[in-house]
């Protein structure tokens, strides 16, 4: 069996009984503490936003449909809206950024990785909006496919694909050195 498929049973056997969403939690709590805490940045912080994020999965589980998308791509739709309401409350906004996580989106944009290219990368990240930050951290520091993407901010998958190719287009124009 897939692990959409897997998901799936397991899922309805969670809606049919709760003490069974456990073995969800367990399969994708590594998953969503990673995706919380690359923005947060607190353990502690990502900690209580990870079992928020749980709560709020296992009280909405009788309404969820599988849609054939993931189950985890549900799953961070809630955690990003979690790490939303944090940030709201804090009045900030931070990522981390690793070489080795920027590296995709370097490659991607036509850079080589030398340092002053990923400098500038940084840069240009620094000018995005929130909207077209979300995007680029689920598509190239998450790894999430497009169908996945679209399902965590609630958009069509040809819509992310093309908004993702436009804040490409926007960082290779930030990265163009002007005279």
């Amino acid at each position: 069996m897939t692990k959409a498929g897997d998901d799936d049973a397991l899922v309805r056997a969670a809606q049919a009984d709760p003490r069974r969403f456990g073995i969800l939690y367990e399969r994708y709590f590594n998953d969503v503490f990673r995706f919380l805490h690359r923005r947060a940045r607190h353990r502690e912080i990502t900690a209580d936003l990870t079992q928020q994020t749980f709560l709020k999965a296992m009280l909405a589980l009788p309404r969820y449909q599988p849609r054939g998308l993931p189950f985890r791509a549900w799953l961070y739709r809630i955690a990003l809206n979690e790490i939303r309401m944090y940030w709201r409350r804090r009045s900030e906004v931070t990522v981390d950024l690793h070489a080795l996580e920027v590296m995709p989106l370097a490659e991607e944009i036509g850079l080589d990785g030398r340092e002053e290219d990923l400098a500038g990368l940084a840069r240009a990240l620094s000018r995005l909006n929130d909207a077209q930050s979300r995007l680029i951290e689920l598509r190239y520091f998450d790894g999430l496919p497009f169908a996945e993407v679209a399902q965590v901010i609630g958009i069509g998958e040809d819509a992310a694909k093309m908004r993702t190719h436009r804040v490409l287009a926007t960082l290779r124009q930030y990265l163009v050195p002007h005279k």
